[in-house]
């Protein structure tokens, strides 16, 4: 165990040093966000922060705004609950056209939740952690460790998340049905959408069919619907 520790903090090591040679040759936002992913891997969660800070605005719009959105997911990760809202406000003020400005609007009805239970917020930061840096057993264990917070919802939804990525959708559906069985009125609008997505994949159109119908009647002029009729679009004739 210890040599494989080793052994990984080595290759780490490794890939840092190259990554940075890259950056300083040419910055781009996937080898920025990478370095970043690994200083965190690596517990040097502040040289992440301080990394994204001197790029986010030095590329162009769109790659600015993905840093402002993956410099708020940095706080989230570490617990810092304010410097995490003010990034996601930052981001959707300045890119409220941007595509990662409803993944910031998300997270700011989540931090909003969160308030009366910071240590399981907290929590939760860190297990979205794991899971975005595909740490995904180690995402799961530290997840259904929250199921029954205040902050439960959540916990489901990136389990579903989760398991989607370990292409076990069965499991993905029965974690969706625990979301709606135990939080009800929910506010995770994306848990619909992820829900039809995880049933076409199953080739189970009429039941994808369904609940992207309901969200529209549900939701007419949300920007969830704007996805529930792109994806019956693409999927139905």
């Amino acid at each position: 165990m210890i040599l494989l520790f080793i052994l990984f903090n080595l290759e780490i090591n490794s890939k840092i040093d190259s990554l940075k040679t890259l950056i300083n040759q040419n910055p781009q936002l996937s080898i920025i966000t990478e370095l970043n992913t690994c200083y965190f891997m690596t517990g040097q969660d502040s040289l992440g922060i301080e990394l994204l800070k001197k790029y986010y605005d030095r590329l162009g719009a769109h790659d600015n705004a993905a840093l402002r959105l993956h410099l708020a997911d940095d706080y989230l990760y570490t617990g810092n609950i304010l410097g995490a809202r003010d990034e996601y406000l930052k981001l959707v003020s300045r890119y409220p056209g941007s595509v990662f400005a409803n993944d910031a609007l998300e997270k700011l009805y989540m931090i909003e939740n969160a308030r009366l239970d910071t240590t399981s917020f907290k929590s939760l930061g860190y297990s979205i952690f794991l899971y975005q840096s595909g740490q995904l057993n180690a995402a799961k264990d530290s997840l259904k460790d929250l199921v029954k917070t205040r902050l439960g919802d959540y916990a489901f939804y990136y389990l579903t998340l989760t398991f989607i990525k370990q292409d076990n959708l069965a499991q993905a559906l029965s974690a969706l049905d625990d979301l709606t069985t135990s939080f009800p009125d929910h506010k995770i609008h994306n848990a619909a959408l992820l829900q039809a997505e995880v049933y076409l994949d199953l080739n189970k159109k009429k039941e994808a069919r369904t609940i992207l119908e309901e969200l529209i009647v549900r939701e007419p002029t949300s920007i969830y619907a704007v996805k529930a009729r792109k994806m019956l679009e693409n999927n139905f004739e």
